[in-house]
C-alpha cells in the first residue's frame, strides 16, 4: 500500500434482503469464495487498519433502524471505525479492485470530506466526523424520508469522481446480472452454477 493513503478502515455492506437475486447474494461464490470473503479481502488488499462487516446476524454489525436500506447498515457500523476515514464497499459489486478504489482514497489528502464515484452512490470513502453521524441520524429518523445516499452524500459536500474503470463497477443484483459476471471471469464461457455456504461469524478484520 503506498505510504501516502490516508489510515482507514472498510465496511462491507451486505445487509439487504436480496429480494431480486432469490438468494443472499453474500453467500454466492465466485472461483471457490463468497462474494463476502471475497470483498473483505479487497478490503485488506488495500492496506484497511479494520474490515467490518454490515449483516443483520448474530456476530456482525446490525441495523439499528429496521427496513432503511444501506444508511442504516452505514450508521450503525460508524461506532465500530477506529479510524478518521471508512470506506464503504458494496458486497455485490465483485469485479471492483484496488486501481478502481484508489482514486477515492488518494482524493482524502486533498479534499478532507470525502468522495464517491460519479453515478454511483457506492462505494463511498466517508470522513468519521460527528457531522456524518448527526446526518445519518437524521435521515433515518424521518420515517417519510427517501434515505437516498446520493442526496445524503451532496448535504455532506462529499465530491464527485470521474468514472475511470466502469467495468469494475458492475454489480449483480439478479440471477442474469451474476451470470454475466461469472461468464467474464471465466473469459466468456458459459457460467457456472452457483452454490451457497455459511459465512464466517466475524465483523472485523
Amino acid at each position: 500500500m503506498p505510504h501516502n493513503k490516508p489510515v482507514f478502515s472498510v465496511l462491507v455492506l451486505c445487509g439487504g434482503k436480496s429480494s431480486r437475486m432469490g438468494r443472499d447474494k453474500a453467500l454466492l461464490e465466485l472461483d471457490g469464495e463468497t462474494l463476502l470473503e471475497r470483498t473483505k479481502r479487497l478490503g485488506k488488499a488495500l492496506g484497511a487498519q479494520q474490515v467490518l462487516v454490515s449483516r443483520n446476524e448474530a456476530g456482525f454489525i446490525q441495523d439499528l433502524v429496521s427496513d432503511a436500506g444501506p444508511m442504516a447498515g452505514i450508521a450503525a457500523a460508524i461506532p465500530h471505525c477506529h479510524t478518521g476515514w471508512l470506506l464503504v464497499l458494496p458486497v455485490d459489486m465483485p469485479l471492483l479492485t484496488p486501481q478502481a478504489l484508489d482514486p477515492l482514497l488518494l482524493d482524502s489528502l486533498v479534499y478532507p470530506r470525502g468522495s464517491f464515484i460519479e453515478g454511483f452512490p457506492l462505494p463511498v470513502l466517508l470522513e468519521n466526523t460527528y457531522e456524518l453521524q448527526q446526518s445519518l441520524a437524521a435521515a433515518l429518523s424521518d420515517p417519510t424520508a427517501k434515505r437516498s445516499l446520493h442526496q445524503a452524500w451532496t448535504r455532506l459536500g462529499l465530491r464527485q469522481l470521474p468514472l475511470l474503470l466502469p467495468m469494475s463497477f458492475q454489480n449483480c443484483n439478479d440471477p442474469i446480472s451474476f451470470a454475466n459476471i461469472q461468464a467474464q471471469l471465466l473469459g466468456g464461457h458459459a457460467a457456472q452454477p452457483t452454490t451457497e455456504r455459511r459465512c464466517s461469524q466475524a465483523s472485523g478484520a
